[in-house]
Parts: structure tokens; sequence; C-alpha cells
């Protein structure tokens, strides 16, 4: 611990000029049911292909490098932000989350700057347990990544979570148990001393300060919450910010004045925003990049079943692990070719013709039919299949 003090200490005196870069942000952003079919989410605005187009163009101009995400119905919507923010974007989603209808999901992942930091390794921790001291947890599992800054070789560890909601008894009891039981996972990171100590948690934590989850992160003293400079809300619908990062107090590249929340003032304004982009407001901090001042450190990767995105995984997991429930999960499975005569249904109504475009990064699925070109977006449809002849 004393070296690595002094090696940051001399990294920030003495790097040389091509080691020292700009800061950068990370963030984190529930962006409420991205890709949710309104059949389904009655009491949440319905987006278009220009909204998700919107929020991409809100993540560039927040100038984040990394953003964490909540309430993700999907790859194919993340996709569709990714290229609007950017050429040089990507995403990564987890496989959890789902609900009992079969076409929705509370998906936590990232999305991020390819051209700015390079994805190290990712994975989906489902090894984490469905149930504790008799309670439900984790219907969402938490999602986490390595990343490298590209200009200085800084490396770290962000994990995103979505904490269960609400405020009945029930609910506190399953946030603690949740806290506690992500507490401890980091603990057992920490036990090998050559564990990269570069770690942020942050995500949609449904408490504020002094409550639970932040007395059981911050047991012990080695984790500490950010705290904003002037309190802020992080949600439209009260004051108290909800929307957390705590981090490794040996994390010291992150700049701990930093803590923004992106938020709007008024009922007006704050409408507003949610018919385009969600009811949370997006929550960044800034780091300053050095150079890797442990670099014989490592991170702990899991179990091969885990890994992110699932097409990495070794094929009979992968297979296993994919969903055909929704068009929009389907899509990441199975590409139709060009010209190929299919069969989709969009709301319940079934179209026949042959495929124009279907990339998932455009957003719309455009077919021919007899009657002429038809276009429909990716969150409209039900399913696609080869037509039979």
């Amino acid at each position: 611990m004393i070296l690595r003090s002094v090696l940051l200490f001399v990294s920030l005196c003495y790097a040389l000029p091509a080691q020292v870069a700009s800061d950068i942000r990370i963030g984190s952003w529930n962006i409420e049911f991205l890709g949710a079919d309104p059949k389904y989410r009655r009491d949440t605005p319905p987006r278009s292909v220009g909204d998700l187009h919107a929020i991409g163009k809100k993540i560039q101009d927040l100038g984040v490098a990394v953003l964490g995400v909540q309430e993700i119905c999907g790859e194919a919507p993340l996709e569709v932000v990714a290229a609007a923010a950017g050429p040089t974007w990507r995403a990564v989603l987890g496989t959890t989350g789902k609900w009992s209808d079969n076409k929705t999901q509370q998906g936590v992942g990232f999305v991020y700057d390819n051209s700015v930091v390079a994805l190290l390794y990712a994975e989906e921790l489902l090894e984490f347990p469905s149930e504790l001291d008799g309670v439900s947890v984790f219907h969402r599992k938490p999602v986490t990544a390595c990343f490298q800054h590209r200009k200085t070789g800084c490396d770290f560890r962000v994990v995103v979570v979505h904490l269960k909601a609400g405020r009945k008894a029930r609910d506190l009891q399953k946030r603690k148990a949740e806290a506690t039981h992500l507490r401890a996972w980091v603990d057992q990171l920490m036990k090998d001393p050559l564990e990269d100590r570069d770690i942020v948690i942050l995500g949609d934590f449904n408490s504020t300060y002094g409550d639970d989850p932040e007395k059981m992160l911050e047991r012990g003293g080695s984790m500490e919450y950010l705290e904003h400079q002037h309190t802020a809300p992080t949600i439209m619908h009260f004051d108290t910010p909800i929307d957390q990062f705590c981090l490794n107090k040996e994390f010291r590249e992150v700049q701990r004045n930093s803590l923004k929340s992106h938020h709007v003032e008024g009922e007006a304004a704050r409408l507003a925003f949610r018919k385009t982009y969600s009811d949370h407001f997006p929550v960044t901090m800034r780091m300053t990049p050095l150079a890797d001042d442990d670099p014989d450190s490592r991170f702990r990767k899991g179990a091969k079943s885990q890994v992110l995105p699932v097409s990495r995984r070794p094929a009979k997991v992968a297979s296993a692990a994919a969903s055909s429930d929704t068009a929009k999960q389907g899509a990441a499975a199975w590409r139709p070719s060009i010209g190929e005569a299919v069969k989709v249904s969009a709301k319940g109504v079934l179209f026949f013709g042959t495929l124009v475009q279907f990339p998932v990064d455009k957003g719309w699925l455009v077919l021919a039919t007899q009657s002429g070109q038809k276009a429909f977006p990716m969150t409209s449809i039900d399913y696609i299949e080869v037509a039979k002849k």
C-alpha cells in the first residue's frame, strides 16, 4: 500500500506529457424501460427511434467515456443508443431482469467509447443468489466490466447495479441483503493482494445517504460513497438522490468533489425530460487517468458462463442463455439475410414480404410487401422468422 501511494505520487508529479491525459467522466443512468413495448408499460412514455437517437446524443453531450445503464429492455435499443452516441461507441448488456410477461426486461449493462477506453473483460454476476434470508434478491444481477484507458494504460473495474425498488419494509430488507452480499463479494476480491483496488460500484441504489445500503457497503472503512457538493435529485419524483457511486478509497484517480447530477428544475422541464429521456437523471463523476500505478495487479474473472457479451461464452452456454421471447433478443441470436422471404409479427399483426433492412443498429426493419414497403421500429416487433415456401 505504501509503495502504491509512492508510485501514484511520482506519477502525479513526474509523469511524462505522453502519459498525462485530460479528465474523463464515468456515469450512471437509469433510462426507464428503454425499448419496452408501450403495450406492457402504459405508465412509461413511449419512445420513438428519434428519442433513442436523442438519448445517444445526450450521452455524447455528457462527455462520459463509460456509462453504466439500468432498465434496458433488450440489446437492440441499447445498440441504437450507442450508435447514436457515435461510431466508436459500444454496448454490453446482461441477460437478467426479465419480467413474467416475457416481453419486458430491466437489464443492466454499459455503453462506452471504445476510442477512449478498451474493454478488458465483462461479466454478469450470475453466481449471486436469487434468495437471501428468505427474501428474493438480485432479480437484476450486477454486471461488472474492467476497462483500460487507451492513452495512459490506467485500468479500473466498474460494477453496475440496480438494487430493489420500493419503500415497504420488505423492500428495505431486500436492499439491505443485496448490499450486504455485494460488500462480501468485494471483500472476497480484496483478499487477493494482487487484485486491482481501482473499483467503483454505481447505479440505481433506490436509496439515499444514511440508508442501509450505504451502511453495509461502507462497513469496515475501505469503501466510500461519493457525495454531491450541493445535494441534487437524481430522479424526477423526489429530491433525495438515489443513484449512487461507491468506490474503494484506494481508487485515487477519482476526483472526490466531482459527483454531478445532470438534473433539470421545475415540473414542466422534468415532464419534458421524461418524455424523451427518463424519469432518472444521468449522474457522473470525474477521474484523472495517469500511467497505471499498479501494473502488477489483476482483475479476477468469474466462470466463463458469466462472460459478456453472451457471444463470447462457450457455444453450449451461449445457446442455453440465448432467449427468443422478443424480437430484440432474437435479433441478437439470428440475423436473416437481406432479400430473404420472412414473416413478421408487429403488435399482433402478421406481415409477409422480402427483407429490405434489418440491422438493429438502424433501429428499423423494412419489409417489401405486395402493397409496398413497410417500416417497423424494432420495439414494435413481436417476432420475425423465415417464411415457409
